[in-house]
This record gives C-alpha cells, sequence and structure tokens, in this order.
C-alpha cells in the first residue's frame, strides 16, 4: 500500500494576463523573481473567486477574465514548493493597464533574455499567451 503523503498535491491557479496594448503581466519578488500571479485552491472556495481575489490582491487588477487553460502541470516535490503541486495555467485578460506592486509587461519572449525567472515554463507560457488569438474578450 502506498504511503497517503504519495498521492496529496496542492493546486495552485496561476493567471497568464495579457493585456490587448501592453503584453503579459509578470510580477516580482525577491523569493520567486519573475512570476505570474497565483493562489492555491482551498477546499470550499469557488477556484475562480479564489484567482480573482489573488490577482486583486497582487496587481490592483479588478476586471480579470478568465479564460482557456493553457496547461495543466504536475510538479513534484521541491519543484516549486516543497509538496508536491497541480499548476493549472489560465489565460486570463485585462484591460487595465496600472497595475501594483513591482511588475512588468511584456511583449516579446526575448524580453526575458536576461530575466531571472520561477520556473522556465514562464517564458514558454507568455509566448502561448501572446500567440493566441482566442484570448478572452
Amino acid at each position: 500500500m502506498s504511503d497517503p503523503d504519495d498521492t496529496l498535491h496542492e493546486v495552485t491557479e496561476v493567471a497568464v494576463i495579457r493585456h490587448l496594448d501592453l503584453g503579459v503581466l509578470l510580477l516580482h519578488s525577491s523569493d520567486r523573481r519573475w512570476h505570474f500571479p497565483d493562489s492555491t485552491l482551498r477546499v470550499g472556495d469557488p477556484w475562480d473567486e479564489s484567482l480573482r481575489r489573488a490577482v486583486r490582491s497582487a496587481t490592483g487588477i479588478r476586471d480579470l477574465r478568465i479564460g482557456p487553460v493553457l496547461l495543466i502541470q504536475n510538479f513534484g516535490p521541491g519543484e516549486v514548493d516543497e509538496r508536491p503541486q497541480f499548476g493549472i495555467f489560465f489565460l486570463c485578460t485585462t484591460h487595465t493597464p496600472d497595475v501594483t506592486g513591482p511588475h512588468r509587461w511584456v511583449q516579446d519572449p526575448a524580453q526575458l533574455e536576461r530575466a531571472e525567472l520561477f520556473h522556465p515554463l514562464v517564458a514558454d507560457l507568455i509566448g502561448q499567451a501572446l500567440a493566441s488569438r482566442t484570448g478572452v474578450r
């Protein structure tokens, strides 16, 4: 029989936020470097409200539109956190240009050449978001 801890995962929702004119939003923190806004899903907490609340808290964005899933990724222990994680990356949009906190808008993945990213997937997801023609309106 397997150890129950082997099957427990946190679920983290990640907002890959695109602004039509400015590009894709990245936040900066000393411990996570350049990263997307996210929320750890709690039991009984509606997933969409959880993500909107986390984005609003980190950025001030109130008009977040949550669109299609770009990626669901299984991260092993120690890869992004000490616990195993499922990351669900949503393509989101906003019309809000002014964001609070340390951030940058990326219009071309080449702008990330020397940036310290939280995870290599950040650059790939920015490329996907910028290339997407099916963004949420």
